[in-house]
């Protein structure tokens, strides 16, 4: 029974859970199970659609494997540092536009270049990778080698030696999936039954029906009122 004396209590009266709620809130959505079905078939078709009109999305992963010598020329520098320091020589503007200018026939700007590339060590300091990434494994491929010659070159510049050399160019490039429209053909469909099911539970349970006699019941133990069910019976027919 619902509580008039604030409507903070007549709230919390409404959306009690109580065991008789579970069992109509499995015969409400068995009785609505053709409902269900339509909007989770509807729901399967508009992921669908989507997906026929939005493709997958990849990008391509080229990577170029470079060692570092260390000598007289490089000071006091040790594989600890390798990262630290050059990483700001290989995202560079000067390394950016070198490579640029080694891609001319791309068209691509040193800027676009820079925001391609990134480096990291492999299992020793001593070893430096560079990656490019991009939506065309040919641009990825290009990209991480011209990076790399460019690198290369301008640290001979700065040491005045051969400090860095390039052990394996980028051949090939990585696949690597960003997600896109295969997800959106699962996600529809569970969407659509989810919101289906919990907007007819929601429904049932603020219309505040009587299941029970214990709902019947007020605070002093007082049974207010018990109305009999009845079943109708056909007659027959003459």
């Amino acid at each position: 029974m619902l509580n008039d004396k604030t409507g903070i209590e007549e709230v919390i009266a409404v959306i009690e859970f109580t065991i008789d709620d579970l069992k109509q809130i499995f015969v409400l959505l068995f009785k609505n199970k053709l409902l269900i079905a339509i909007v989770t078939a509807a729901g399967f078709f508009a992921g669908m659609l989507f997906t026929a009109r939005y493709s997958e999305a990849y990008e391509y992963n080229a990577t170029v494997t470079l060692s570092v010598v260390f000598g007289q020329n490089l000071g006091q520098i040790t594989g600890n540092t390798v990262i630290s320091g050059y990483t700001d020589i290989v995202t560079s503007n000067l390394v950016g536009e070198y490579a640029a200018a080694l891609l001319a026939d791309e068209g691509l700007t040193g800027e676009q270049i820079q925001r391609m590339v990134s480096v990291s060590t492999g299992s020793s300091s001593f070893i430096l990778r560079i990656t490019a990434r991009n939506a065309s494994p040919r641009i990825a491929i290009l990209v991480a080698n011209a990076v790399a010659e460019s690198f290369v070159a301008q640290v001979s510049i700065i040491t005045g030696s051969n400090t860095i050399q390039v052990l394996d160019p980028a051949r090939s490039a990585e696949t690597i999936y960003l997600g896109g429209s295969r997800s959106i053909r699962l996600f529809a469909p569970v969407g659509a039954f989810i919101f289906v099911c919990l907007l007819l539970i929601i429904v049932e349970l603020s219309l505040g029906k009587v299941r029970s006699v214990k709902q019947c019941i007020v605070d002093d133990g007082e049974l207010l009122a018990v109305i009999p069910k009845v079943k109708r019976v056909r007659r027959q027919q003459s």
